[in-house]
């Protein structure tokens, strides 16, 4: 029971969103570094297609690949307020996905005992 499909979209969406949040903090971190390119991580498509399917969610891996947006004078292409933005939503998401995860844990604990 504990095996359900929403346990484990949830798990590979909370996955996803670590792998973002870190992509996003090294980002920040390499604002100022010379030719240093950023990164964009997806999985939504990926893990709806899966859900769609009848696939293991949990088969979905987050895709990594660098933007495509010049660079400045240094080659640098980070945009600190588009990754301020983008941490805000990633975080929030992932909010949203724990309260998800614990809520779903808190009914089958709720059916277990009733």
């Amino acid at each position: 029971m504990l095996n359900d499909v929403t346990i484990s979209a949830l798990q590979a969406a909370m996955h996803g969103l670590s792998a973002r949040q870190s992509a996003i903090s090294q980002d920040i971190s390499n604002v100022n570094t010379p030719y240093y390119r950023a990164r964009n991580v997806t999985f939504e498509g990926d893990l709806k297609r899966a859900l769609s399917a009848g696939e293991n969610p949990l088969n979905v891996k987050p895709t990594i690949s660098y933007s495509p947006v010049e660079g400045g004078l240094t080659g640098n292409n980070v945009n600190l307020d588009a990754e301020t933005v983008a941490s805000v939503q990633t975080e929030m998401s992932f909010e949203l996905a724990l309260r998800a995860t614990s809520d779903r844990f808190s009914l089958l604990n709720t059916a277990i005992r009733g």
